[in-house]
């Protein structure tokens, strides 16, 4: 611990030794840009929604191995993780399907996107991302379902048109090494370029290894989450030793802070077209391809047996294949209208859920198909100071859900119970919207909007469904009409003051993998279908007050108070009459989801920031959310909320070097705010807590020549041993890292 601290001590003298700088980033901006709150530009300043942008330039800097370490590692979201290839991002006390996932405008949400945690995250490849938008709070009137916690949009750079040039040629490309799981990734993408015509080709290959914990321990983590077995596949031999077939073994690990079986590998392919036809009219076709090897679910491989060590010899994720294809037309100044943006995209999503016990015979093969259809028309037009966006949009889904128990001895099949309905499922989204916003005075703006929403829902079972769950219907089918709304208000009373007001309805339809899956949530408890669910609605305040001083300095807080009506949640049920259920030859307790009646979520966001000189620049941010489930008796923890967390650090850039050191920081989970039924996994603590812990980190950079760069960097320099609260795997040790970095 000593030599991390003298090495955070040089670190600070290098920088500090800058006297003064001819470029520097900085970090108070007046007049940003986010696009995310009403699909076309509009200044962060005017804008009553609390919102983070993570620029290109700050992608850069933070250096992270995967989109969902982005925005941990920025401060903007908590980040949960029940394996390496994961990362379920938290807003404001929701989760999952609870949080709107955007690409490129297209939402990635879809029929079964479950309310646990979700890994869908890291099939956005941060290389390629120009900017990550994130939205707080309930975003419903511009996106309808599933954005109660807020929205997180990532938008891909785009290819770059030849200008005053006859051609153009740029490009970028990375190489990055990182010691805490022998991480090996490159990325390399050129645009090519002319009058009208531009393309953009990207390509990112990542292989991670199987990640180390920290060796650093206190009392309460002395003992914790240490890998101490894995499962391997050995020679079973007769008398005189012939190989006779295999089994399951149980392998001591002599390096006990290494999670064996965690580590997997992806590759990540974009493709963008531009096509400028004419001043004011573009055409864009943007594909993108994510896939990746086997992802060990590895929070499952760890749960230990009795009888055999290890409960499961087994238990990934398939390869998870992501195919989106975009069409966008855009035509600014279109007669009585500025602005008109017309899409068509089209997804084609596989994944799947592999498992099998400890000398287990067979493996169950479960399989998801998803092919989605979507469809946009957005409008805009102003008129003297007020302006109005308006649009409607569509989204079609189809799921096909399989399953198969494979015999891993002779390789043949039989039949298994599927995760979902396994006839036809579909999940249809429609809806209209209209925005306003109206600049009263340049000291006062107005915005308000409303959005009509359709969403409906239909499932079948086939007769092999009753082998194994005998359900009492064969058929789900739902229609549910919604109204969101928002009304903001922006006071800019003078000498530096920002006031914003808001309140915002939010809603989330039930979808598929709410209604109708049976799973185990975890070991002992099984999930079943719950036909009545009704959606959730949300009723969001929130106020900002900020100060800025001199242009330089920056200090907000943010307050807000969520009443959550019909709240789905996991309780006590029954299957048949009975409060347990053999699943996968295991006696389980039955729970199921249900509209809990009342719920509420309250929370404060602050950060300040400061460009000290031209070169150096400090920030802190700090977020508390709290959450309860109310009753007519004593009102009990919802899940998902997420400790105290924040981040704090300062950075600095001279000429051709910049540096950043700064720490993150979680607060305990208490045994008293955990949810036991929920998602919230206690078991993973301590027995009475989640640890409270902080990471310190640092970075430098270097540019000696235009087109040539590398970063050197240490995260969690204490080496300290921590898990995400929630979360299944351990969090990095200490990771060195370095990069090169090619432009032109």
């Amino acid at each position: 611990m000593k030599k991390s601290i003298i090495l955070s001590l040089l670190l600070f003298q290098v920088i500090q030794s800058f006297s003064q700088s001819d470029s520097t980033d900085k970090q108070v901006n007046l007049n940003e840009v986010v696009i995310a709150e009403s699909k076309f530009e509009s200044l962060k300043s005017n804008t009553a929604q609390q919102s983070h942008v993570i620029s290109s330039k700050d992608l850069q800097r933070l250096n992270a191995q995967k989109t969902s370490d982005v925005l941990m590692a920025s401060g903007a979201a908590f980040v949960q993780m029940s394996q390496q290839g994961g990362g379920s991002v938290v807003l404001r006390g929701f989760e999952a399907s609870r949080v709107l996932m955007v690409i490129d405008g297209v939402r990635m949400n879809n029929i079964l996107y479950r309310s646990g945690h979700l890994q869908n995250i890291i099939t956005v490849d941060n290389n390629i991302l120009d900017r990550i938008e994130v939205l707080y709070g309930p975003s419903s009137t511009v996106y309808g379902s599933d954005a109660l916690g807020g929205v997180v949009h990532m938008r891909t750079k785009n290819p770059l048109l030849a200008g005053d040039k006859k051609f153009l040629t740029a490009g970028n490309a990375m190489f990055r090494f990182g010691s805490v799981n022998n991480e090996l990734t490159g990325h390399a993408d050129i645009s090519l370029g002319c009058k009208k015509f531009a393309s953009l080709t990207s390509a990112t290959f990542s292989r991670f290894g199987d990640l180390r914990m920290g060796n650093y321990v206190t009392n309460e983590t002395a003992s914790l989450w240490t890998r101490d077995y894995y499962q391997a596949r050995t020679n079973v031999y007769d008398s005189i030793g012939k190989v006779t077939g295999q089994k399951d073994t149980a392998i001591l690990n002599k390096a006990n802070n290494v999670q064996a079986g965690s580590g997997y590998y992806q590759y990540d392919i974009l493709q963008k077209f531009l096509f400028q036809q004419s001043e004011n009219i573009s055409h864009v076709l943007n594909v993108h391809f994510s896939n990746s090897s086997n992802v060990p679910r590895y929070d499952r491989l760890a749960v230990t047996s009795a009888s055999t060590i290890l409960k499961d010899a087994e238990w990934y994720y398939g390869p998870q294949q992501r195919l989106l294809a975009i069409y966008d037309f855009n035509w600014k100044n279109a007669g009585a209208l500025d602005l008109i943006s017309v899409g068509l995209n089209y997804q084609n999503i596989v994944e799947s859920r592999n498992n099998r016990s400890f000398n287990g015979t067979f493996r169950t093969e479960r399989t998801e198909k998803v092919n989605i259809v979507g469809v946009h028309a957005d409008f805009r037009k102003k008129i003297k100071t007020h302006t109005l966006n308006f649009g409607l949009e569509g989204q079609f889904n189809m799921l096909k859900s399989s399953a198969v128990a494979r015999n891993i001895k002779v390789d043949t099949t039989k039949a298994a119970s599927s995760r979902y309905p396994d006839g036809k499922n579909n999940m249809n989204y429609v809806a209209l919207y209209l925005t306003h916003n109206w600049v009263i005075s340049p000291k006062v703006i107005l915005s308000d909007g409303i959005r009509y929403n359709l969403v409906t829902m239909h499932s079948t079972l086939t007769s092999e469904s009753e082998d194994f769950f005998p359900l009492p219907y064969n058929e789900l089918k739902n229609t549910h009409h919604a109204l969101s709304g928002n009304l903001g208000l922006v006071a800019l009373p003078g000498r530096g003051f920002r006031i914003a007001a808001l309140f915002s309805t939010g809603f989330r339809a039930p979808n598929v993998d709410d209604m109708s899956k049976i799973f185990e949530s975890a070991p002992g408890l099984v999930v079943v279908p719950n036909s009545k669910l009704k959606p959730e609605y949300t009723l969001n305040g929130e106020l900002t007050l900020e100060k800025t001083f001199a242009s330089r300095y920056r200090i907000s807080a943010t307050g807000f108070y969520t009443y959550f009506q019909n709240a789905i949640t996991a309780d006590i049920g029954t299957f048949n009459g009975k409060n347990t259920v053999t699943y996968d030859g295991t006696l389980s307790n039955v729970i199921t989801l249900v509209n809990k009646n009342k719920a509420y979520i309250a929370g404060v966001t602050a950060t300040a920031e400061a460009d000290v000189t031209d070169w150096l620049s400090v920030y802190a941010s700090v977020t508390y959310t709290y959450g309860r489930i109310l009753t007519d008796t004593t009102p009990y923890p919802l899940d998902h909320i997420a400790p105290i967390y924040g981040r704090a650090g300062f950075r600095a850039k001279y000429k051709w070097v910049r540096g950043e050191f700064f720490s993150v920081f979680n607060g305990k989970k208490k045994e008293k705010d955990y949810n036991m039924l929920g998602e919230d996994n206690f078991g993973q603590g301590t027995g009475t807590d989640m640890p409270c812990w902080f990471t310190l980190n640092a970075r430098i950079g270097f540019q000696p020549i235009k087109h040539f760069g590398f970063d050197l960097g240490c995260d969690n320099l204490m080496d300290l041993r921590y898990r995400h609260f929630a979360s299944g795997i351990s969090a990095p040790g200490r990771n060195f890292f370095v990069t090169a970095r090619v432009n032109w």
